[in-house]
């Protein structure tokens, strides 16, 4: 089973995890990254994500996340196929065109899972879903802890 994680994912374990969101999300991506490193998933990266990070003013941030995009078993490099499939994902569901763009990379790589802390974006493709179902090819969109409940079976809160 192949996962994308949005750059979200990488970043929120420097976020305040005084909120309870945040740290239970911090929690669930853990586990996530316990099971990449495992072999249940294979975790994919792209030319996004690679963009974002080179922009993040953080050094610290931007070396610890080059090191774990060691965990990933392939890099999805910029197309013309992906372009097209971002700028449909824009025209069905009005999304932003960087999110568009991980989406078209994960959907390109045929990855069953996208996984993002972005609801904003969930709720976009979801809302839009009747349009959405032949592009998506399958990939289901998830929150870290939703993906955790709901495909692992793992009860993260009580």
């Amino acid at each position: 089973m192949k996962i994308y994680f949005d750059m979200n994912i990488y970043n929120r374990l420097f976020d305040d995890q005084e909120q309870l969101r945040i740290r239970f999300e911090s929690m669930a991506i853990d586990i996530l990254f316990e099971l990449v490193e495992k072999g249940k998933y294979k975790l994919m990266w792209s030319f996004m994500l690679d963009y974002e990070n080179s922009r993040n003013p953080y050094v610290e941030r931007r070396l610890h996340i080059d090191s774990i995009s060691s965990l990933c078993d392939n890099v999805i490099k910029p197309n013309d196929r992906i372009k097209e499939l971002a700028k449909d994902v824009v025209k069905r569901t009005n999304a932003r065109e960087k999110d568009a763009l991980h989406l078209a990379s994960a959907i390109f790589e045929g990855c069953n899972y996208f996984i993002t802390c972005d609801d904003k974006f969930i709720k976009t493709i979801a809302k839009n879903e009747q349009n959405m179902n032949e592009l998506l090819n399958g990939i289901i969109l998830y929150n870290p802890i939703d993906f955790l409940r709901r495909e692992m079976d793992i009860d993260v809160i009580e």
